[in-house]
């Protein structure tokens, strides 16, 4: 997925200057735009991998489960067959949690779906509830991801069914994305659940036994309004940026002819002056070269020889108020994590069109903070 993501920084890059060049009745500006249409399809498809994987973009908000239970219940009705009951059990007074919407929704949608199937087409129930609950690391060992979260307090989503069940060798498979069985489909859809479970720090359980159904239950942190803050506030300042020309020097930093070679044009389209770097050295030995002179760096996190963190570390030694802009096409969450230390300043998600790269340099360079 991130050697696809640079593909993608390169094709969407060139395609939307094109668009933005050619003359409106030009014949080709059609081939152009469906053209674009079609690459950031395929930038979706890779933020679907990476969810997966549990490294995908999370757009995280204060979210209520009950609340999003109760918007997309018609929606969890529609996924099960006429035979089936779908119960609602939502927890009154359920604390709030700090998650992807979206995210949530699909995990949800696949456990429903994925009980549904259970039930083979006979007629059942289904049983979908929300909850709190303090969980100690006993319990925590229960879960099926490799990376325990801390003990603390939880909410929990978890879907119960009342199908054939499963037998141990199914349950340490379900997640498999590769696994089959005789329902389609069921493996991929289960293996999102994981991977989205996994970039949200949360746990998951599943109870099972043949002919006796099966609880599968999702848990989430509670995260404090202070962290919630903190992790919004770059998004909120984003939004703010307005477009226009700029100036400035820029040093761009990655390892991908084609990558640098797009986000250049569109960086002395937007008015910049821009310096290029292959390497995390390279880009360090500029940044003493140019001491004082390089407004803002964009650089790549994942390089060989010198991954951007390291070449972060380093470049502050040298000058360590220089602005820096992260540019990973795994989550902001996750970069900022690995950057906060660092001092960083901005957050650029692989692939990007022109005008997210000009808004993002535009706010780090009318003072974005870290």
């Amino acid at each position: 997925a991130h050697d696809f993501n640079n593909l993608l920084v390169a094709m969407l890059g060139n395609l939307d200057m094109a668009l933005a060049d050619i003359s409106p009745v030009s014949p080709a500006r059609e081939s152009i735009f469906e053209a674009l249409a079609a690459a950031k399809h395929a930038a979706d498809l890779t933020r679907q991998m990476l969810a997966y994987s549990g490294r995908g973009t999370h757009v995280v908000s204060r979210i209520s489960l009950n609340e999003l239970v109760e918007e997309n219940a018609h929606l969890f009705r529609a996924t099960t067959a006429k035979t089936t009951t779908l119960n609602l059990d939502l927890a009154p007074g359920l604390p709030s949690t700090e998650a992807d919407a979206a995210q949530l929704q699909q995990v949800v949608m696949n456990l429903i779906t994925n009980a549904s199937e259970a039930l083979e087409g006979r007629p059942g129930v289904i049983t979908l509830k929300t909850g709190a609950c303090d969980c100690d690391a006993a319990c925590l060992a229960h879960s099926r991801l490799d990376e325990k979260p801390p003990p603390g307090r939880f909410v929990f989503v978890e879907v119960t069914d009342t199908g054939c069940g499963m037998d141990k060798e199914t349950q340490e498979r379900i997640f498999d994305p590769f696994f089959t069985t005789k329902i389609t489909g069921r493996g991929l859809g289960m293996s999102a659940v994981l991977g989205i479970v996994r970039g949200h720090k949360g746990a998951l359980t599943v109870n099972s036994a043949p002919g006796a159904g099966a609880t599968i239950r999702v848990l989430l942190p509670l995260i404090t309004a202070r962290d919630a803050a903190a992790d919004n506030a770059p998004a909120a300042a984003r939004a703010h940026a307005d477009a226009g020309t700029l100036s400035g020097a820029i040093l761009l930093v990655d390892d991908e002819p084609m990558v640098r070679n797009v986000c250049a044009k569109m960086l002395e389209r937007c008015g910049l002056s821009v310096m290029k770097a292959a390497s995390g050295a390279e880009a360090i030995a500029l940044v003493r070269e140019h001491h004082g002179r390089i407004d803002a760096v964009i650089l790549d996190l994942s390089m060989p020889q010198m991954d951007g963190m390291t070449a972060l570390r380093e470049m502050r030694k040298v000058e360590p108020g220089i602005k820096v802009i992260l540019s990973s096409g795994y989550s902001e969450q996750e970069a900022l994590e690995h950057g906060r230390e660092a001092g960083t300043v901005g957050f650029l998600q692989k692939p990007f069109v022109l005008d997210q790269l000009r808004n993002e340099v535009q706010r780090v360079l009318k003072g974005g903070g870290a």
